[in-house]
């Protein structure tokens, strides 16, 4: 596993088991936290192995579980992003139902993956908890600092700030289908952490020290008792000093399908760069040198240095931090209840989770309201568009 750290794209010795390691008791609060989603990224497995080393030589009580899971075994074993489709993109409804009624011997790769990851973490969310949590470890082809990205409700904005990196928002606009999408829809608490590029060794490092942190801010354990919880700190804060707290996602550059091999980012660009409106940023076929600008100003997410994926990159700005103040304010105010009296808005259900709002009518309501109170775009048809949210649990 360490000689594909250093070349990712080189196939790992063996695949890991699925369940990486367990600790603790169940009772009290459960941390999930998966790894290696994306075969390329061994990282995560790698800064779990160490938690696991810690905990045993130290003899640490936790109060509540702890459960380390591999995600795409045959990806990792290979050193690939994917076998046959991407494992991060498999986790829609409309995936699900279809894994359902489908007979185990006609899976593909990743749903065979997606079918035994899915069965796991049903066990491991059916036990006696007080509360759940995923931490889902990646890491990126391109360079750039650790950042957390999150589904925005109240209660995973208190796991993802206290990583003290920066945490984006609304990528759930631009992605579907992903992990950690799909458990925040169960209720629990999910987060993701990109601890940086794949092959840099530091990457595993602040993997580790993200899974110490969240260890604390799930309930499992006071600070004192982590060894090295103050370094564990200071790591993560020291790398992304400067950096924004918050960032919207706004914008993501699909690669069409038959681009997908042939798309090329610039070299040297990195994550977290700032970017100007027409600034030539890759080229989307090699052989007709197609230029892809950046479409706003922004700051610059996820370029893609690998071959696979349709993920070119992403853009994002920064979020004031009175707007998430104001945010929560709403939010525990409940003003949602008043959504479905606007003109041009409906209530998909009762509970206010789902909306449609149509834009011939309700032209003065702006998504940027929606989204401070926990909305996010879902789909468009013509000029409605449908907006659910992640219910708090307050």
């Amino acid at each position: 596993m360490q000689s594909a750290l250093r070349n990712p794209s080189r196939a790992a010795e063996a695949a890991p088991e699925r369940v990486l390691g367990r600790h603790g008791s169940a009772g009290g609060p459960l941390l999930v936290v998966t790894a290696g989603i994306h075969g390329n990224e061994p990282a995560g497995i790698l800064a779990v192995q160490r938690v696991f080393a810690t905990l045993s030589v130290h003899k640490l009580a936790l109060r509540g579980e702890l459960i380390a899971l591999s995600g795409n075994r045959a990806g990792l074993e290979r050193g690939v992003r994917y076998v046959d489709a991407d494992l991060n993109r498999l986790w829609t409804e409309e995936h699900r139902t279809a894994a359902a009624e489908r007979a185990p011997e006609h899976d593909s790769t990743e749903q065979r993956e997606q079918r035994e990851l899915d069965a796991e973490l049903a066990r491991c969310f059916a036990g006696d908890h007080e509360s759940v949590t995923l931490l889902d470890l990646h890491s990126t082809s391109g360079g750039g600092p650790p950042f957390a990205l999150m589904g925005d409700t109240l209660r995973n904005r208190e796991v993802a700030f206290a990583l003290g990196v920066p945490v984006l928002l609304g990528l759930e606009e631009n992605v579907e289908g992903t992990l950690v999408g799909y458990v925040g829809s169960l209720g629990h608490v999910s987060v993701v952490l990109e601890g940086g590029q794949s092959a840099d060794p530091r990457t595993v490092d602040h993997l580790e020290s993200a899974v110490w942190l969240t260890l604390v801010s799930a309930g499992l354990a006071q600070a004192a008792e982590i060894p090295d919880y103050a370094e564990h700190k200071r790591r993560l804060g020291a790398v992304c000093a400067g950096l924004p707290a918050v960032i919207e996602v706004v914008h993501r550059h699909d690669i069409a399908p038959e681009d997908e091999a042939s798309f090329e980012m610039l070299p040297g660009l990195s994550g977290f760069v700032m970017v100007r409106r027409g600034q030539l940023l890759a080229h989307a076929d090699t052989a007709n040198s197609r230029a892809v600008v950046a479409p706003i100003d922004g700051v610059l997410l996820m370029p893609r240095y690998q071959k696979q994926g349709r993920d070119g990159f992403f853009m994002g700005r920064a979020v004031a931090p009175r707007k998430l103040a104001l945010a929560a304010l709403l939010r525990r105010a409940h003003l949602e209840r008043v959504l479905g009296w606007l003109p041009g808005v409906r209530l998909v259900d009762r509970s206010g989770d789902q909306l449609e709002v149509d834009s011939r009518i309700a032209r003065f309501f702006s998504a940027e309201l929606l989204h401070l109170l926990g909305y996010r775009r879902h789909e468009r048809r013509g000029t409605v568009a449908r907006f659910t949210r992640r219910r708090d649990r307050l």
